[in-house]
C-alpha cells in the first residue's frame, strides 16, 4: 500500500514539476515579449495603424484656342463623423438636429433614422462614420454648419476628405478627341500630355480605424502636391460646333455608320476642329473613336490628287494630255475599272477626267506611263513621306499603308487600283496633311492640336510649326493642282458646292468598302480641299461611312455639304478686306439731302451710304429693304453718321446717326 502511495506521490511530483516548468517557459516568454521585444513590436503594430498615403495632384485644365474649358479638375468632397469625439451632452442635445439637417443632403435615412443611426454608433464607438459624398465646395460649406459639426474636427467630431473628378466641359470635342488618361490605358490629349497635365502628388499620414478605414491625422510632415499645368489647344469651339452639327446633320440624313470632318489652318497646320462621330445601337451618334486620327481607310478618288502629282512631277504629261476613257469601263488583266458615268467621257484631257473624277482616265494614264517601272511611283510617294505618320500629338494615329512592287502580295493590278484609291490606306487626317500641302504652295505642315503649356500665367513650353517637308513638288506642278482642285468645284463633280461668297476648291471621293464580299453595298464619301481657292486659309476633309446606298453615297452629297457649311462659317468669321469705292459714287452720295434711291444704290453696291439731311422717317424707310441695323439718336435732321461713308457694309454691324 505505501509502494502505492509513494508511486501516487512520484507521479503527481513529476507532473507538477512539468506544470512549473510550462509556467516558466511563459512567464519567459512573456517577460522576453514583453520587455525585450516589446518597443519593437509596439514600433510594427504602430506602423501598421498609422501609414503614409499619397495625396493626388489637381490634374491640369485643357482650354480651346478661344479660352473655353474643354477638361477640368473639379474637388469633390466626402465628409465623416467622429462620434466618439463629441461631448456627451452636446451629442444628446443637437443629434436630432443634425439629423434633420442631413435627411436633406443624403436621403439614405429619413430624419429621424439618421439620429437613430448616429446614437447607434456612438454606442458602438464608431470614429468615421460617413455622411455624405461626392458634395461641391458650397454643399460642404453648408454642412459645416449643421449642429454639432459646426464645432469643427476636434469638438465636432466632422472629417472632411477631398478628392479630384476630371470632367470634360460642355462642348462638341468629347472623349476621343480630349482622351483620358487612366490607369494602363489613356488616349487622345490627356494621354499625350499626361506628364506636363499630372503634376506632382503629395502625401500625409492616416490612422487605420474600426472598419478598415483610414482616418487623416495631424502630419507635421505631409507634403502638399503640385498642380499640373495647363495645355492650351488649337480648337476654336465655334468652328467646332459648325463641324460637328453639319456632320450630324449628314450622318442622320444618310443614316451612315460614322464620320469625322477636321479643319486646319493652312500655313501653320493648326487643327481649329475635329468632329468624330459614330451610330449607337439605338440609332444616336456620340463620340466613339477618333476616327480622323486612327482609322486609316482606302481613300477613292481623293488619291487622284496624288496620282495626278505623280503624273505632273514625273514629267510624262502635262494637263493638257489626252486620254480615251472608252466607254467608261476598261479592263486590267481580269478585273474591270468602271466610271460612274454609264458610257464614259470619250476622250478627253488629264484636267477634264480629274474634275469629273474619270477613273478609267486616271487609270490609263497612271498604268501607260508607270506600268514598266511601277517603283517609280511607288518610291514618289516613300520620298514625299506619304508613307510616314504626321505625329500628331494625339495618341492613336494609324500608319498609311502604301504598297511595294517587291510585297508579295504585289500583282499586275496594283498599280492601277492604287492610281484610283484602292490597295492603299490613309487616315482622314494623313490625306488631310497632303491636300494642306497643296494649299500652302507645296510645303508639307505637322497637324498642330496644342499651342502651348501654362504654369498659372507663366508659358511653359510653346510648340511652333514644324515642316514635314518643304516641298512635295515644284511651284509649276503645285500651282497645276491647284487649278484643277479649284475645277473640281467650279466645273467637276463639285458644283453643287459652289459658293457666291469666295471660291472653293477640293476633291471628291467616293470608295466601295468590302467589295470583296459579294453583294456588298458599303461605301465611303469623302471630300478634301481648302478655302479660299485664291488664297487659302483652312483646309478641311470629311469622310462619312457607310451611308445607306439607296439614300445617297458619292461624296459631292453626302461629305460635300459638311465642308461647305464650315466653309461658310468660317468665311464669316474671317476679316474681309475693304473694298476701295469709286469716287464718283462718293461723291453721288454726298450731298446734303439725301434721297432713297442713291441709298439703294449703295446698299446694292455694298458700303454705307451718305444720311446726311434725311429725317428719322425718312432714314427708317430707306433702311427697311435692307435688313440694316441703324441707331439714332436726337429730334430733326441727320447732322453726322459713323462709320463714315464708304465703309464695306460686310465689315459693319451697325450704323449710328445722330439727329438735330
Amino acid at each position: 500500500m505505501s509502494t502505492e502511495i509513494k508511486k501516487i506521490k512520484s507521479r503527481v511530483a513529476w507532473a507538477s514539476g512539468g506544470i512549473y516548468l510550462m509556467l516558466a517557459i511563459v512567464l519567459v516568454r512573456l517577460y522576453w515579449v514583453s520587455l525585450v521585444q516589446g518597443p519593437e513590436l509596439r514600433a510594427k503594430s504602430q506602423e501598421r495603424l498609422i501609414e503614409r498615403h499619397t495625396i493626388e495632384a489637381k490634374r491640369g485644365d485643357i482650354y480651346s484656342a478661344d479660352g473655353m474649358t474643354l477638361a477640368t479638375t473639379k474637388p469633390v468632397y466626402k465628409v465623416h463623423f467622429d462620434a466618439v469625439t463629441v461631448d456627451a451632452e452636446i451629442f444628446a442635445n443637437e443629434v436630432d438636429e443634425l439629423g434633420a439637417k442631413l435627411a436633406t443632403i443624403n436621403t439614405k435615412y429619413s430624419a429621424s433614422g439618421w439620429a437613430a443611426y448616429l446614437r447607434e454608433q456612438r454606442e458602438k464607438k464608431r470614429r468615421y462614420i460617413p455622411l455624405a459624398s461626392k458634395l461641391n465646395f458650397s454643399e460642404l460649406q453648408r454642412m459645416r454648419q449643421y449642429p454639432i459639426l459646426k464645432r469643427g474636427q476636434n469638438r465636432g467630431g466632422i472629417i472632411v476628405e477631398e478628392d479630384l473628378q476630371r470632367i470634360q466641359m460642355a462642348t462638341n470635342i468629347k472623349m476621343r478627341t480630349i482622351g483620358y488618361d487612366l490607369e494602363g490605358a489613356s488616349a487622345g490629349l490627356e494621354g499625350y500630355y499626361s506628364e506636363y497635365l499630372k503634376g506632382k502628388p503629395g502625401s500625409r499620414l492616416k490612422q487605420k480605424i474600426a472598419g478598415g478605414d483610414w482616418k487623416p491625422i495631424d502630419d507635421p510632415e505631409a507634403v502638399e502636391p503640385v498642380d499640373g499645368f495647363d495645355v492650351y489647344t488649337t480648337i476654336d469651339t465655334r468652328i467646332q460646333d459648325v463641324a460637328q452639327q453639319s456632320l450630324l446633320t449628314q450622318l442622320k440624313k444618310y443614316k451612315a455608320d460614322h464620320g469625322c470632318a477636321v479643319v486646319m489652318e493652312v500655313a501653320t497646320g493648326k487643327i481649329v476642329a475635329m468632329a468624330n462621330l459614330g451610330r449607337n445601337e439605338d440609332s444616336t451618334y456620340s463620340e466613339l473613336r477618333n476616327y480622323a486620327v486612327w482609322e486609316a481607310t482606302e481613300p477613292g478618288s481623293t488619291m487622284k490628287l496624288l496620282s495626278t502629282m505623280a503624273l505632273l512631277e514625273s514629267g510624262k504629261v502635262d494637263t493638257n494630255a489626252r486620254v480615251d476613257t472608252e466607254n467608261g469601263v476598261i479592263k486590267v488583266y481580269d478585273r474591270k475599272v468602271r466610271d460612274s458615268r454609264r458610257g464614259g467621257y470619250g476622250v478627253i484631257s488629264l484636267r477634264r477626267a480629274f474634275e469629273v473624277s474619270s477613273n478609267t482616265g486616271i487609270v490609263k494614264l497612271v498604268n501607260e506611263n508607270f506600268e514598266d517601272d511601277p517603283e517609280d511611283f511607288i518610291d514618289f510617294m516613300y520620298s514625299r513621306k506619304f508613307n510616314e505618320k504626321t505625329g500628331v500629338s494625339i495618341k492613336g494615329e494609324s500608319a498609311p499603308t502604301i504598297p511595294k512592287p517587291s510585297d508579295k502580295n504585289w500583282s499586275g493590278v496594283t498599280l492601277p487600283w492604287v492610281a484610283y484609291g484602292y490597295s492603299i490606306a490613309f487616315t482622314p487626317l494623313q490625306l488631310l496633311t497632303m491636300y494642306n500641302a497643296v494649299a500652302n504652295d507645296g510645303v508639307m505642315v505637322q497637324p498642330q492640336v496644342v499651342d502651348r503649356i501654362m504654369d498659372h500665367g507663366r508659358t511653359v513650353e510653346q510648340f511652333e510649326t514644324k515642316v514635314l517637308n518643304p516641298a512635295i513638288c515644284s511651284k509649276e506642278t503645285n500651282d497645276k493642282l491647284k487649278a484643277l482642285l479649284e475645277g473640281v468645284v467650279e466645273n467637276g463633280t463639285a458644283t453643287n458646292l459652289k459658293n457666291g461668297k469666295m471660291k472653293l476648291a477640293g476633291k471628291t471621293g467616293t470608295c466601295q468598302l468590302n467589295y470583296w464580299v459579294e453583294g456588298s453595298q458599303d461605301y465611303q464619301s469623302s471630300f478634301a480641299g481648302y478655302f479660299p481657292a485664291e488664297n487659302p486659309k483652312y483646309s478641311c476633309v470629311v469622310v462619312v461611312s457607310k451611308p445607306v446606298k439607296q439614300l445617297g453615297y458619292y461624296g459631292n452629297i453626302v461629305a460635300g455639304p459638311v465642308f461647305k457649311a464650315i466653309a461658310d462659317e468660317v468665311y464669316s468669321q474671317m476679316p474681309q478686306e475693304a473694298k476701295v469705292v469709286d469716287a464718283k459714287l462718293l461723291a453721288i452720295n454726298e450731298v446734303p439731302t439725301g434721297s432713297i434711291p442713291r441709298i439703294d444704290q449703295a446698299f446694292q453696291k455694298n458700303y454705307v451710304p451718305s444720311f446726311k439731311g434725311l429725317d428719322a422717317r425718312e432714314v427708317l424707310q430707306a433702311v427697311g429693304p435692307h435688313n440694316i441695323k441703324v441707331s439714332m439718336k436726337g429730334t430733326g435732321h441727320v447732322m453726322s453718321q459713323s462709320p463714315a461713308v464708304g465703309t464695306p457694309l460686310n465689315t459693319i454691324t451697325e450704323i449710328k446717326l445722330t439727329l438735330r
